[in-house]
């Protein structure tokens, strides 16, 4: 699983998987999936592969969000109004996040972790890139809990992305940055490759009337992993 998961990630072969069930067999592919992270210049601080097979909760926990980290949050990009690139994935991310939300009544996203407990700006983001699926001026600033199961279920049901917490997860005194910074980075390339699949359409639909179907598979292994984040929490 976790060599699948790095080829769908990285967009290239890793070594073939060792079959088998036994433990050796495990050892043997986690090396294989810990070495190809090692030639990426994956930082792996005291960790090896019998930590992985052995359920070492915190290793597997930081290798999880490792790999989060590497592959779906470090290569985000975001053009400033200015038009300068900013290139902390962090800062970009949440820049991505200003700039989807600006606007919206209530809505000041300054960071991963307070700015998203009424759930407005999880509404905010599904609003800005279909509107036909969010009643935006009909959410009540202080009815977070409402706002959170509104936002997850549509976002789970109309676009496909996995729930990955509970509104309780993020309506809490001190939410979990790491997690919600996940769950914003799902929708973050979801709706990055709507807008690229917009534009190949527009551009096919002059030669073809075939229109272009998302690749399911590919998106519903890239929401497997960050997953795993939150069972293991």
């Amino acid at each position: 699983m976790l060599i699948k998961l790095l080829e769908v990630l990285s967009g290239e072969s890793l070594p073939k998987p060792t079959k088998g069930r036994m433990r050796i067999h495990c050892l043997e592919n986690v090396d294989k999936a810990l070495q190809f992270l090692k030639e990426k210049h994956v930082h792996l601080e005291n960790m090896g592969s019998h930590d992985i097979v052995d359920g070492n909760h915190r290793l597997v926990l930081g290798l999880i969000w490792t790999i989060i980290l590497r592959f779906q949050i470090e290569d985000i990009i975001v053009q400033t109004p200015e038009g300068r690139e900013t290139r902390s994935a962090k800062e970009a991310l949440l820049l991505w996040c200003q700039m989807k939300t600006a606007g919206y009544p209530h809505v000041n996203v300054t960071n991963f972790t307070s700015s998203w407990k009424d759930g407005l700006a999880f509404n905010a983001l599904i609003h800005k890139h279909r509107p036909d699926l969010i009643d935006f001026k009909n959410l009540e600033h202080s009815n977070a809990q409402h706002n959170l199961e509104h936002a997850f279920s549509v976002a789970e049901r109309q676009l496909g992305i996995t729930q990955l917490l509970d509104p309780e997860d993020v309506f809490t005194e001190n939410p979990d940055e790491k997690s919600i910074i996940t769950y914003v980075v799902a929708f973050y390339h979801y709706f990055s490759k709507m807008k690229v699949r917009a534009v190949k359409g527009k551009r096919v639909a002059k030669v073809s009337a075939v229109p272009l179907a998302p690749d399911s598979a590919h998106l519903g292994l890239l929401h497997e992993l960050p997953f795993l984040l939150f069972r293991l929490h």
